[in-house]
């Protein structure tokens, strides 16, 4: 087991708020843990879910990436939030 450290939740958030969202940032924080444990290092993964956006059902996506650990012996994994998309 080890710990995960989303580096720029700031700006996850700050992105959600802007398409006035934010109420799923906590969601998609669980379903990112949940696909960084089960996923190796140096790898992207993009977590999906539904939103209202501009008052319109949305399927949103959050891009993150898993970096490289240079000490191997920690149990900590730093994942940095890249970006969200989202389409009607």
């Amino acid at each position: 087991m080890f710990n995960i450290n989303l580096l720029n939740q700031a700006r996850l958030e700050s992105d959600l708020d802007s398409l006035g969202c934010l109420d799923i940032a906590e969601e998609l924080i669980e379903k990112m843990m949940e696909d960084v444990f089960y996923s190796d290092v140096a790898q992207r993964i993009i977590v999906q879910t539904l939103a209202v956006i501009n008052n319109a059902n949305a399927k949103l996506q959050a891009t993150f990436n898993i970096l490289e650990d240079e000490d191997m012996e920690t149990d900590e994994r730093s994942v940095e939030f890249e970006g969200i998309s989202y389409y009607e």
